[in-house]
């Protein structure tokens, strides 16, 4: 197993893509601990079925100070080593024409997608030099690499987390962390569902039309699932990738190629 006695830790894991990821991770043999807003028991619950150590901590990855703490807690944990760091916590944003933008929409979620990102990514630095390196994965959107009407902070979010990506792999690169990410399309789930009925509503067409629409402008016609895009960042994180770092890999039906 490609994990086996690896320690994954990952935000954003009660629930959707996050839980995919930590059950999948755990599968291979890796132990997991979880960062999340919300209760992630549920998901706790499924990696130790599986015989493996598990563990959740509820924080607000916008809270320095709590990521700092929640941080150390990990650590001990996992008995001072992490060897992998999945950035997945996000927000779906809000929904408006740039010129009716609220700013306090606009800082939340850039707040949530990008600094908790950064203050994550930060706080888990010093345990993986501490042990020699380790890999970073980070969960941005098909998004990150063109607009979409009405999404303006969701779209600039996930753009500078790519931004971040190539800059925290330059930085660590010496201390033997690679750090790479995935920009999925829409993942079938009751997450894009939400988008969806959203994004509908803002551009007045029905739900239906929408995902036609979006599944049409794939060349596979269809909606990515959680399991695609978390092969993606196994592999991206696993030894198999050990000459790539600063990459994003487009797990999007074909939508985007390059």
């Amino acid at each position: 197993m490609r994990y086996q006695g690896k320690n994954v830790l990952i935000t954003g894991a009660a629930a959707g893509l996050g839980q995919v990821i930590a059950t999948s991770y755990a599968r291979e043999g890796a132990s997991i601990a979880i960062i999340d807003f919300a209760d992630a028991s549920d998901s706790v619950a499924k990696v130790q079925a599986l015989g493996q150590k598990a563990v959740a901590f509820q924080a607000d990855v916008r809270d320095q100070a709590a990521v700092q703490d929640v941080m150390q807690q990990a650590a001990a944990f996992f008995e001072g080593r992490i060897d992998v760091l999945i950035n997945n916590a996000g927000f779906n944003g809000h929904y408006n024409l740039v010129e009716n933008m609220p700013l306090a929409q606009w800082r939340e979620t850039l707040d949530i997608n990008l600094t908790g990102t950064m203050l994550v990514t930060q706080a888990v630095i010093p345990h993986m030099r501490a042990s020699g390196g380790g890999a970073i994965g980070i969960t941005a959107s098909n998004v990150a690499r063109r607009g979409l009407p009405y999404r303006a902070d969701y779209v600039c979010s996930k753009w500078a987390l790519l931004g971040l990506n190539q800059t925290l792999a330059l930085e660590l690169v010496n201390d033997h962390i690679r750090v790479n990410a995935v920009c999925p399309g829409p993942i079938e789930g009751d997450r894009i569902e939400d988008v969806m009925v959203r994004q509908a509503e803002a551009e007045g067409k029905s739900l239906s039309d929408m995902r036609k629409a979006w599944e049409d402008a794939a060349p596979m016609k269809r909606f990515v699932t959680a399991d695609e895009v978390t092969a993606a960042m196994m592999f991206l994180t696993s030894d198999a990738a050990s000459a790539m770092t600063g990459q994003a890999l487009n797990v999007t039906g074909g939508f985007l190629m390059t």
